[in-house]
Protein backbone atom coordinates (compact mmCIF):
# COMPACT_ATOMS: atom_id res chain seq x y z
CA UNK A 1 0.00 0.00 0.00
CA UNK A 2 1.39 3.63 -0.81
CA UNK A 3 1.94 6.04 2.03
CA UNK A 4 0.21 9.06 0.53
CA UNK A 5 1.62 10.96 3.59
CA UNK A 6 5.39 10.14 3.02
CA UNK A 7 5.01 10.77 -1.12
CA UNK A 8 2.95 14.23 0.16
CA UNK A 9 5.81 15.24 2.76
CA UNK A 10 8.41 13.89 0.19
CA UNK A 11 7.36 16.15 -3.20
CA UNK A 12 5.87 18.74 -1.03
CA UNK A 13 9.18 19.56 0.79
CA UNK A 14 12.32 18.07 -0.43
CA UNK A 15 11.43 17.78 -3.90
CA UNK A 16 9.52 21.07 -4.02
CA UNK A 17 12.92 22.89 -3.52
CA UNK A 18 14.49 21.18 -6.37
CA UNK A 19 14.99 23.34 -10.19
CA UNK A 20 12.14 21.82 -12.34
CA UNK A 21 12.63 24.07 -14.88
CA UNK A 22 10.19 22.43 -17.42
CA UNK A 23 12.55 23.59 -20.24
CA UNK A 24 14.72 20.33 -19.40
CA UNK A 25 12.37 18.15 -20.32
CA UNK A 26 13.12 16.55 -24.14
CA UNK A 27 9.05 15.74 -24.36
CA UNK A 28 7.32 17.00 -21.78
CA UNK A 29 8.42 20.42 -20.95
CA UNK A 30 6.72 23.91 -22.14
CA UNK A 31 6.64 22.18 -25.80
CA UNK A 32 3.87 19.50 -24.42
CA UNK A 33 1.85 22.84 -24.31
CA UNK A 34 2.16 23.25 -28.58
CA UNK A 35 0.32 19.32 -28.26
CA UNK A 36 -2.99 20.47 -26.79
CA UNK A 37 -5.02 21.75 -29.57
CA UNK A 38 -7.18 25.05 -29.28
CA UNK A 39 -10.58 23.85 -27.14
CA UNK A 40 -9.11 20.54 -25.52
CA UNK A 41 -9.75 20.22 -21.79
CA UNK A 42 -6.59 18.69 -20.20
CA UNK A 43 -6.19 17.68 -16.47
CA UNK A 44 -2.73 17.24 -15.24
CA UNK A 45 -2.28 14.40 -12.95
CA UNK A 46 0.69 15.26 -10.41
CA UNK A 47 0.49 18.60 -11.33
CA UNK A 48 2.76 20.04 -8.43
CA UNK A 49 2.98 23.63 -8.10
CA UNK A 50 0.93 23.80 -11.38
CA UNK A 51 3.39 25.37 -13.94
CA UNK A 52 1.19 24.64 -17.37
CA UNK A 53 -1.63 26.45 -15.51
CA UNK A 54 -1.75 29.64 -17.48
CA UNK A 55 0.09 27.99 -20.58
CA UNK A 56 -2.70 25.59 -21.58
CA UNK A 57 -6.26 26.91 -21.58
CA UNK A 58 -9.06 24.07 -19.91
CA UNK A 59 -6.75 22.84 -17.62
CA UNK A 60 -6.96 21.32 -14.19
CA UNK A 61 -4.56 20.12 -12.06
CA UNK A 62 -4.74 17.37 -9.33
CA UNK A 63 -1.89 16.92 -7.06
CA UNK A 64 -2.23 15.73 -3.00
CA UNK A 65 1.00 17.77 -1.78
CA UNK A 66 1.03 21.19 -3.50
CA UNK A 67 -1.60 23.86 -2.50
CA UNK A 68 -0.92 25.45 -6.10
CA UNK A 69 -2.94 22.46 -7.65
CA UNK A 70 -6.67 23.50 -9.02
CA UNK A 71 -7.38 20.50 -6.55
CA UNK A 72 -5.44 19.48 -3.91
CA UNK A 73 -6.12 15.91 -3.50
CA UNK A 74 -5.27 12.42 -4.28
CA UNK A 75 -6.27 11.21 -7.68
CA UNK A 76 -8.55 8.73 -5.88
CA UNK A 77 -10.19 11.38 -4.32
CA UNK A 78 -10.78 13.78 -7.13
CA UNK A 79 -12.71 10.92 -8.78
CA UNK A 80 -14.85 9.99 -5.97
CA UNK A 81 -15.51 13.60 -4.80
CA UNK A 82 -15.92 15.77 -8.22
CA UNK A 83 -18.39 16.16 -10.63
CA UNK A 84 -17.47 13.67 -13.57
CA UNK A 85 -15.30 15.56 -16.31
CA UNK A 86 -14.46 14.39 -19.05
CA UNK A 87 -11.25 15.56 -20.63
CA UNK A 88 -9.35 15.21 -24.14
CA UNK A 89 -6.01 15.15 -22.66
CA UNK A 90 -3.92 13.72 -19.46
CA UNK A 91 -0.95 14.46 -18.52
CA UNK A 92 0.82 12.18 -15.92
CA UNK A 93 4.34 13.51 -16.09
CA UNK A 94 6.14 11.50 -13.20
CA UNK A 95 2.96 11.06 -10.85
CA UNK A 96 1.55 7.23 -11.83
CA UNK A 97 4.92 5.95 -10.67
CA UNK A 98 4.78 4.61 -7.27
CA UNK A 99 3.64 1.32 -5.77
CA UNK A 100 2.62 -2.27 -7.19
CA UNK A 101 1.42 -3.39 -10.86
CA UNK A 102 -2.16 -3.59 -9.55
CA UNK A 103 -2.75 -0.17 -8.25
CA UNK A 104 -0.08 1.81 -11.16
CA UNK A 105 -3.58 0.03 -13.36
CA UNK A 106 -6.18 1.28 -11.10
CA UNK A 107 -4.66 4.56 -11.42
CA UNK A 108 -4.54 4.65 -14.49
CA UNK A 109 -7.87 3.00 -14.96
CA UNK A 110 -8.92 6.08 -12.99
CA UNK A 111 -7.64 8.72 -15.32
CA UNK A 112 -8.80 6.71 -18.45
CA UNK A 113 -12.09 6.66 -17.22
CA UNK A 114 -12.12 10.24 -17.10
CA UNK A 115 -11.23 11.06 -20.59
CA UNK A 116 -13.51 10.90 -23.79
CA UNK A 117 -14.10 7.49 -25.15
CA UNK A 118 -14.27 8.32 -28.42
CA UNK A 119 -10.57 7.89 -30.69
CA UNK A 120 -8.24 10.88 -30.62
CA UNK A 121 -8.20 11.11 -26.79
CA UNK A 122 -4.34 11.06 -25.31
CA UNK A 123 -1.83 10.63 -22.44
CA UNK A 124 1.35 11.89 -22.04
CA UNK A 125 3.72 10.11 -20.02
CA UNK A 126 6.93 10.72 -17.90
CA UNK A 127 8.10 8.25 -15.58
CA UNK A 128 10.99 7.39 -13.97
CA UNK A 129 11.22 3.61 -14.00
CA UNK A 130 12.00 2.47 -10.55
CA UNK A 131 15.25 4.22 -10.17
CA UNK A 132 15.80 7.00 -7.13
CA UNK A 133 17.84 9.50 -9.31
CA UNK A 134 17.13 12.62 -6.90
CA UNK A 135 20.15 12.53 -5.07
CA UNK A 136 18.86 12.52 -1.19
CA UNK A 137 18.32 9.40 1.23
CA UNK A 138 14.25 10.58 1.27
CA UNK A 139 13.59 9.73 -2.17
CA UNK A 140 15.41 5.87 -1.35
CA UNK A 141 12.33 5.46 0.44
CA UNK A 142 9.99 6.14 -2.27
CA UNK A 143 8.69 2.95 -3.74
CA UNK A 144 9.23 3.68 -7.67
CA UNK A 145 7.30 1.58 -10.25
CA UNK A 146 9.71 -0.25 -12.86
CA UNK A 147 8.07 1.29 -15.95
CA UNK A 148 9.58 -0.47 -18.58
CA UNK A 149 8.19 0.34 -22.71
CA UNK A 150 6.86 -3.15 -22.51
CA UNK A 151 4.83 -2.27 -19.30
CA UNK A 152 3.67 0.74 -21.48
CA UNK A 153 2.46 -1.70 -24.23
CA UNK A 154 0.61 -3.76 -22.05
CA UNK A 155 -1.16 -1.24 -19.98
CA UNK A 156 -1.97 0.64 -22.67
CA UNK A 157 -3.69 -2.38 -24.73
CA UNK A 158 -5.59 -3.31 -21.14
CA UNK A 159 -7.52 0.56 -21.55
CA UNK A 160 -7.38 0.51 -25.79
CA UNK A 161 -4.91 3.02 -26.02
CA UNK A 162 -2.06 2.82 -28.63
CA UNK A 163 1.46 3.93 -28.18
CA UNK A 164 1.98 6.08 -30.77
CA UNK A 165 5.80 7.32 -29.10
CA UNK A 166 8.26 5.77 -26.57
CA UNK A 167 11.57 7.45 -25.85
CA UNK A 168 14.25 7.60 -23.07
CA UNK A 169 15.83 11.25 -22.20
CA UNK A 170 19.48 11.11 -20.57
CA UNK A 171 17.88 11.39 -17.27
CA UNK A 172 16.70 7.46 -17.85
CA UNK A 173 13.36 8.59 -18.21
CA UNK A 174 10.67 7.01 -20.16
CA UNK A 175 8.36 9.34 -22.12
CA UNK A 176 5.16 8.25 -23.86
CA UNK A 177 2.19 8.91 -26.08
CA UNK A 178 -0.77 6.79 -25.93
CA UNK A 179 -3.87 7.65 -27.96
CA UNK A 180 -7.42 6.25 -27.67
CA UNK A 181 -8.00 3.45 -30.52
Amino acid sequence: MINQDKLNNYFGGVWRERDRSLGQFSYTGWDLANKVNPGETVIDVGCGANPFKGKVPNLIGIDPAFPEADFQQTLEDYCALTPKQNFDVAFILGSINFGERTYIEQQVRLVVDHLLKDNGARVYWRNNPGRRDHGNVECEEIPFYDWTFDEHLRIAKIFNFEVIFLAWDNKNRIYAEWVRK
